[in-house]
């Protein structure tokens, strides 16, 4: 049995009993392979939030594909991050369709290396099922309009896969999804859908319904190990008020399941995060959680997953608490560096400007003692 995050007092002194009884934790923490410290880097030009990064090997550039600002506007427009001269650029073009609340999926199509993106919320409020993709060697992005995104909640509405997006050996894979009355859904929702995406496949063809998650929700951070995909934390919603959760579960593209019941949950809910996970170099066989979103708040926690123990430890924090950040791996998969851009604050409010760089330390030894909250509180409008 998993015990899982439960809302309210109820569920707090459920969790007591289960754990003074000697029964199964919420991902029991354990001792991190490798500690991970965190500077303050390059701020970005603008605030922003609900967006990713992605890195092009060939300019050694971040590229972001727009993202929210401080007034809740949308902003279509393409930047880069040059990691050698640490400065940002408007590359003067648009996504078709601006979005936030999305995750980078790097492929490679017929075209060349492509930066797609799936779905999304546009800047009235409407999640969208836009499927569309940036080209870095030509500096252009198209709509493809021919293979929206497919992904529904159980009553029919277009599902928010946002962050929920994985790569294995070149398919993309939305993961879950949520749906809200306020943005035009007949209900508040989620699913538990896993989607394929095939880049090289024809026209009007390139999704194909996958396994489903044991645990429907949205917001989920990934992260890819060797060719195993890890669905960690999310939101459920109720009655459009987001839960974060503690769930994770495993899954290799061509097994029969997703695996909840052998993978150790988080030992304090997360949702809306940024995940990297190594199988060689300096954090070799662990996954970083780079800040543990709750909505509407965020906690600053760096949790860290040890694979072959199958174990969680809070191991540090951020310099500043946030969730919605873009992030992506400036460094190598030997010599690491975890870049996380802007976000929102602890408030979940403020959009941030800031950002940090985290690189691997020495072996931290026991985790940093963290107590978990009982629950989230708060409701908003829109996703």
């Amino acid at each position: 049995m998993k015990l899982r995050f439960v809302r309210g007092g109820l569920g707090v002194l459920v969790v007591a009993a289960l754990l003074l009884a000697g029964g199964p934790a919420l991902g029991a923490p354990g001792k991190p392979l490798t500690s991970v410290t965190w500077k303050e880097a390059t701020p970005l030009p603008f605030p922003g939030t609900r967006f990713d990064g992605a890195v092009d090997p060939a300019t050694n550039r971040v590229y972001f594909l727009g993202f929210r600002l401080a007034d809740n506007s949308t902003d279509g427009s393409v930047w880069y991050y040059d990691i050698a001269t640490k400065t940002y650029t408007d590359t003067g073009v648009d996504m078709p369709v601006p979005i936030s609340n999305y995750s980078i999926a790097v492929l490679t199509d017929p075209k060349g290396l492509g930066f797609y993106i799936f779905g999304g919320r546009d800047n009235n409020g409407v999640i969208v099922t836009d499927v569309q993709v940036y080209y870095p060697a030509t500096n252009k992005a198209k709509d493809l309009t021919t293979d929206p995104w497919p992904g529904t909640t159980p009553s029919g509405c277009v599902s928010l896969p946002a962050m929920g997006v994985a790569v294995v050996k070149n398919k993309a894979y939305g993961l879950g999804g949520v749906a809200f009355t306020a943005n035009g859904c007949v209900a508040d929702e989620q699913t538990n859908q896993t989607w394929r995406f095939d880049p090289m496949a024809p026209d009007g063809s390139r999704w194909k319904k996958s396994k489903k998650l044991n645990v429907a929700r949205g917001y989920i951070t990934t992260a890819v190990f060797g060719t195993k995909i890890y669905a960690i934390g999310g939101d459920t919603n109720e009655l459009g008020t987001l839960i974060p959760q503690s769930a994770v579960e495993s899954w290799t593209p061509g097994d029969t399941s997703w695996n909840d019941a052998g993978v150790a949950d988080l030992p304090e809910p997360c949702d809306e995060s940024q995940a990297f996970a190594f199988t060689k170099g300096q954090l070799i066989n662990t996954i970083t959680l780079a800040g543990c979103g709750q909505w509407p708040a965020a906690l600053a926690d760096v949790l860290q997953y040890d694979v072959p123990g199958n174990s969680w430890s809070i191991i540090g924090a951020l310099n500043e608490a946030r969730r919605n950040q873009a992030g992506a791996n400036i460094g190598s998969p030997k010599k690491p560096k975890l870049f996380v851009l802007g976000g929102y604050a602890a408030d979940g409010a403020t959009t941030l400007a800031s950002t940090e760089i985290g690189k691997a330390g020495v072996s931290s030894g026991a985790p940093s003692p963290h107590t978990a909250p009982s629950g989230s509180s708060g409701n908003v409008s829109t996703n």
